[in-house]
Formats: structure tokens, sequence, C-alpha cells
């Protein structure tokens, strides 16, 4: 069931299927993410977020702003720019994910 999808393309993906599998649940969240509407809330905390290097256990340990997972229940749709990689990434979670030009 492959993707008929070329690359410096935009395509809309929309979760049509509930993601059981890790992995494939790993691979939407990462292909969401690059959708810039729903990667916001982590560039705005990170944003104003100092990070303080300080000796914790005789090492060097930083705090970081943690990572907001996005919701991934069925209907959520995300845009991204097609590459290569992301269309190998695409066509190993076809199961679950819809696919169109934008």
């Amino acid at each position: 069931m492959g993707l008929d999808l070329m690359e410096n393309t935009t395509a809309r993906l929309t979760v049509k299927k509930s993601i059981n599998r890790a992995a494939a649940r790993k691979t939407v969240e990462r292909l969401f993410l690059r959708d810039k509407s729903i990667a916001q809330p982590i560039e705005k905390r990170s944003a104003n977020f100092k990070e303080l290097p300080k000796r914790r256990g005789g090492q060097i340990w930083t705090k970081r702003p943690n990572k907001l997972h996005p919701g991934l229940q069925r209907g959520a749709v995300a845009t991204i720019k097609t590459t290569p990689q992301s269309i190998k990434d695409l066509n190993s979670v076809a199961r679950f994910v819809e696919v169109k030009n934008a």
C-alpha cells in the first residue's frame, strides 16, 4: 500500500485509526511535530527557559523543558512538507494515517 508522494510537496495528514503500536505512535508523533502549529507550544516553553547548569552528584546537570506530546486521537490533522525520509515514514504508518496532497 505505497503512497504516491513527491518530494518537497505539502501533505495533509489525518489520523484515521487509533495507533496501538508504540513505534508507529513515535513515528506519527515525529511527523506531526514538523507542523509549526503543533510544535508551537514547545517552542514557546523553550524560548522563556534559561538553562542554569549546576553540579548535582558530581556531574554537571541542566534542567530542560519537558516535551509536550501532541494528541494523536482520531481526526487529528497536521500539514507537513515531504522529504525522502518523511515519505518512507508515511509509508510505514499508512495503516493509521490518511495522506492527501495539500
